[in-house]
């Protein structure tokens, strides 16, 4: 275990709070694994998604953010960039206090967040079984790993947020969830995406599907938009 790490877990302990790329975020033990604790101390917790979304934003964007996790993107693209509104999605009712506290703590408004699963199929269940466990970014509505609690969460229709936000940007990262979220019939206004894949859960055969249904959506990859599975998609003018 990285030694430097650990003293600066150490020291963000002491602080309250650790400080990632101008953000502030509360050590809440409840909340965050030690494991996570790490992260924050290493300053590299979503540095692709926040180097990616920040390259491709406009001024007055607006951002549709599916799997807001800490709070951490959305404030960072509230007091960094030129974004217009953001809407944050967080399916883990666990984040939703955490989230608040940091976009008050960092003095951030603008924000609308919501707690739900986003479907986009007319007869999805109103409410999903959702699988919270310790490393919070492990948790999603997959039963065949262990988990700490289980919890139901409502459903989010996914053709009326983009009805009434009308974003421009999407960023997702859902643990898998971008499998049927990318099936939608329609892309709406968005523009703009960048997403996090996840083969190792659906294989390439599920990571082809979400490329098939891009391109059908009309999204065409950026070459230098990528990082690993972070990954940036344009829609054809």
């Amino acid at each position: 275990m990285n030694p430097v790490r650990i003293i600066k877990r150490a020291i963000n302990r002491l602080r309250g709070n650790a400080r990632v790329s101008g953000i502030v975020l509360p050590i809440d033990r409840n909340v965050l694994s030690p494991h996570m604790e790490l992260t924050l101390a290493a300053g590299r917790y979503e540095r692709r998604e926040r180097a990616l979304a920040t390259r491709i934003m406009r001024r007055g964007d607006v951002v549709l953010e599916l799997g807001a996790g800490l709070g951490f993107l959305s404030s960072y693209l509230r007091k960094f960039t030129d974004a217009g509104n953001i809407v944050c999605v967080e399916a883990n009712p666990r984040l939703i206090p955490y989230i608040r506290r940091v976009h008050a703590l960092n003095g951030v408004d603008g924000v609308e967040l919501l707690n739900g699963v986003v479907v986009v199929h007319g007869d999805a269940p109103r409410a999903f079984p959702f699988f919270c466990r310790r490393d919070f970014w492990s948790s999603s509505l997959d039963a065949s790993l262990p988990y700490d609690a289980v919890v139901e969460v409502g459903a989010l229709s996914f053709s009326a947020i983009l009805q009434q936000h009308r974003p421009d940007v999407l960023i997702m990262d859902i643990e898998g969830g971008e499998l049927d979220v990318l099936a939608a019939p329609s892309a709406g206004s968005i523009r703009a995406a960048v997403i996090e894949t996840h083969p190792g859960l659906y294989g390439a055969d599920g990571l082809r599907a979400v490329e098939a249904n891009l391109a059908r959506l009309g999204f065409a990859e950026d070459p230098e938009g990528m990082d690993r599975d972070v990954r940036t998609f344009i829609r054809d003018a």
